[in-house]
């Protein structure tokens, strides 16, 4: 990605803390953080098998939506991949809903796992893990997005991997959100832990890329992707939330449960602000990047269109 915004190419410089970088043209949000994937040290801060139940039920939920937003999309299923496809929970879950789905996961233990519950996962990097000729009817990027080093060269490659007309699903947290507003406020008071959370600074796996809604629109349309869905994703629920609090290793008991009860403070109030976590829907336009055409599917009924 560089040093420039890959939304409206302005330079993006170190905001606060300083490996976070913002764009003051577009307010687009990149972290000059490595990932480290495979590394025995970076995989030791997480306790995976924590982390895969406390997210389990949520991610289930929020794939469902998700999936039944496509299905009044494209009554007629196809092929899809699902990248970073983790513990095969939206695999599962676009099977059960008629796709044949493949997954692409660079972790190879938990690749391992999946398959062994029985889907189609291949070990890897998107687009290097695809066959020569390999073609979807849909793509998704499930908690994914944000942590791709060359956001461009996701979408290129997305591209050529869709059949003309394909969907591409993306569900990513979004900048506008309460927790991502506070956890920026903490640090300038000096409290950095929130925000270094969100942006799983030191995690394995952690996330490059803060985008808004409006401005991952922006980045798909110049790729030849046009909108036809999405609407916004509830990114907590009180079940599981102390041990999502926990599975890294590196919290202390005192930090969670500062934590733990402010979010349990926001939950009633939460669907009345922004999103924490947006997601959207494109289809590969046969015209130009960001050409609007008449937004109906091929029954004739209108799109879906973002809630607010």
């Amino acid at each position: 990605m560089g040093r420039d915004c890959p939304i409206c190419a302005g330079a993006l410089t170190p905001a606060h803390p300083d490996w976070v970088l913002r764009c003051r043209e577009c307010g687009f949000q990149a972290a000059a953080l490595d990932g480290r994937i495979g590394e025995l040290a970076a995989h030791a801060v997480l306790d995976e098998r924590t982390r895969e139940k406390a997210l389990e039920r949520l991610r289930e939920r929020n794939f469902a939506t998700i999936l039944d937003a496509v299905d009044r999309l494209r009554p007629r299923r196809g092929r899809l991949l699902d990248v970073g496809s983790a513990h095969g929970w939206f695999l599962r879950a676009a099977t059960r809903h008629g796709w044949t789905a493949v997954g692409i996961e660079p972790d190879a233990a938990i690749a391992r796992q999946t398959r062994e519950g029985g889907a189609e996962v291949r070990v890897g990097t998107f687009p290097e893990a695809l066959s020569p000729g390999d073609k979807f009817d849909a793509v998704t990027f499930n908690d994914v997005f944000e942590h791709l080093p060359d956001v461009h060269a996701a979408l290129r490659a997305t591209a050529r991997a869709l059949h003309p007309g394909g969907l591409l699903m993306i569900n990513l947290p979004d900048a506008r959100g309460p927790f991502h507003r506070m956890a920026r406020a903490l640090s300038r008071l000096g409290i950095h832990g929130p925000l270094e959370r969100l942006w799983q600074k030191d995690f394995p796996s952690p996330h490059l890329s803060y985008f808004t809604a409006p401005l991952l629109r922006r980045l798909a349309g110049r790729h030849g992707f046009r909108r036809v869905g999405g609407s916004r994703l509830p990114a907590i629920e009180l079940r599981g939330l102390w041990p999502r609090l926990k599975y890294d290793r590196g919290a202390s008991v005192a930090a969670s449960a500062v934590v733990y009860a402010g979010t349990c403070a926001l939950l009633p109030v939460l669907g009345l602000l922004p999103p924490d976590i947006s997601f959207e829907i494109f289809e590969l336009d046969g015209g130009l990047p960001g050409d609007r055409r008449d937004e109906r599917d091929d029954q004739g009924r209108p799109h879906l269109h973002e809630q607010p």
